[in-house]
């Protein structure tokens, strides 16, 4: 995608400032709040409340879909219009608000997914404005170091996430009353960028009119019908997709997942957590604290081995361990919570880490460097189209359920603890196909590609 070039008047800096930096820092915190309260908060709730995954995951592929749809005319208005800043106040509070209204809508199913599918696609938007406005908080040789510290202190939103909604449901403060706070805290640390940083890349501020998003489209069908004659380029796009997808599911449903594998031994009293007896919700959740830990740590060792080995490599490693997370987890799940802990936490935090650090590693390395705005664009379409995984993930979960519960004379907690086993070995297969397509890529194609293009 083409940017406009700067007019006289455009003052883009030439030194970190600090200020707007932290208050753009922070919004990564904020927004991370969003997600980990899906993971960790919505999702347990409508399974448990309703008895049912495929709410959750029909609505995540159809709002995620409608997200990466509109990529193109969201690249679009940050570009021609100037007003990134504007954008993302609307998104962001559009976000927020529906978040109050999952709180408000807990006892509807109909309104709960519904105000779930609007927040969705508001984060999902608000990311493009947000990523639209680091040129501006920092100039190009130092935008890596901003961008690095957002995603550090990103993971640790999901740790504040988690403790928060820990110690409000130790005091007795049921979901809506979670919802509701989690929404205000991503209000409050999300006001320092929504207020201080300000656009300072300068456009022509053109308006978005229906010929110039058809511009878009046509370049990027320009772009996707040229990556069919690129056989590096076009196995790498189809990796990232089986393997995002992969990767979306497990986040999206990591706490359901964990309290469902674990809950008949919690009821039986046998789940232990460092000596002491734990219900399902509290071990889900701190496990989720120790895979964002070691996520940020493994994330940095991630980007080195890719510097010092080759990110293609990194990546197939990453893809590895998620594989093999996964296969830990289908054989502890529900047995033994040392074992599952240590495949999720361990692997399974290299293959989250892996694969975003790497994936990107990678896109630059393999991208025209005249094209590398619109392949990223690409890039972030595949990131939210890959979301076939949760549908899938959510009907072998329901289904597995049912029969199971119908079949075989087990209780349901167990007869949960199996379908959530059946959903999980379903992944392996897009996993595997992910892991697979890498292999077709050798790393010398990426060197002469490199040179090619060099």
């Amino acid at each position: 995608m083409s940017t406009p070039a700067p007019s006289p008047t455009a003052t883009m800096p030439t030194r970190i400032a600090w200020v707007p930096a932290w208050s753009w820092i922070v919004y990564d915190l904020a927004n991370t709040i969003y997600a980990a309260v899906v993971t960790y908060v919505f999702t347990p709730y409508v399974k448990t409340t309703f008895g049912n995954d495929s709410f959750v995951g029909i609505a995540t592929t159809l709002s995620m879909i409608a997200s990466g749809l509109m990529v193109p005319v969201m690249a679009s208005l940050c570009d021609r219009t100037g007003q990134s800043r504007l954008y993302l106040v609307v998104f962001t509070v559009v976000c927020v608000a529906s978040m109050f209204g999952m709180a408000a809508f807990a006892s509807s199913i109909g309104l709960l997914i519904a105000m779930y599918a609007v927040a969705n696609i508001a984060y999902q938007n608000a990311l493009t404005f947000y990523n639209a406005l680091l040129p501006s908080v920092a100039p190009p040789e130092r935008t890596g170091l901003i961008s690095g510290l957002g995603v550090g202190v990103g993971y640790f939103g999901t740790i504040v996430t988690i403790a928060v909604a820990l110690g409000l449901a130790s005091s007795g403060l049921a979901y809506q009353g979670v919802t509701a706070v989690c929404a205000g805290l991503f209000l409050l640390l999300s006001l320092p960028c929504l207020v201080i940083v300000r656009e300072l890349r300068t456009t022509d501020h053109q308006a978005t009119t229906w010929s110039l998003v058809r511009e878009q489209w046509v370049s990027i069908g320009k772009t996707l019908r040229a990556i069919r004659h690129d056989r590096t380029l076009l196995l790498f796009f189809l990796g990232s997709f089986f393997l995002i997808d992969v990767l979306n599911t497990a986040i999206l449903f990591f706490g359901s997942l964990t309290e469902g594998l674990f809950k008949h031994m919690a009821d039986e009293g046998r789940l232990t957590l460092i000596g002491h007896f734990s219900d399902a919700a509290t071990f889900a959740k701190v496990l989720g604290l120790v895979l964002c830990f070691l996520a940020f740590v493994f994330g940095s060792l991630i980007g080195w081995l890719g510097d010092r080995f080759h990110p293609l490599r990194a990546l197939r490693l990453s893809g590895w361990c998620l594989m093999m997370a996964f296969f830990g987890a289908m054989l502890s799940g529900g047995r033994s919570p040392w074992l599952y802990a240590l495949s999720m936490c361990v692997l399974g935090a290299i293959g989250l880490a892996g694969i975003w650090t790497a994936g990107r590693q990678l896109l630059i390395v393999l991208s025209p460097p005249e094209q590398i705005g619109e392949y990223s664009g690409l890039y972030g379409i595949t990131n939210k189209l890959s979301v076939i995984g949760s549908t899938t993930f959510a009907l072998v979960a329901d289904w597995s359920r049912t029969t199971v519960g119908d079949s075989f004379a087990v209780t349901p907690a167990v007869s949960l603890a199996l379908s959530q086993r059946d959903a999980l070995a379903c992944q392996m297969v897009q996993l595997v196909l992910g892991v697979v397509l890498l292999y077709g890529i050798r790393v010398g194609d990426v060197q002469a590609t490199r040179s090619k293009l060099a």
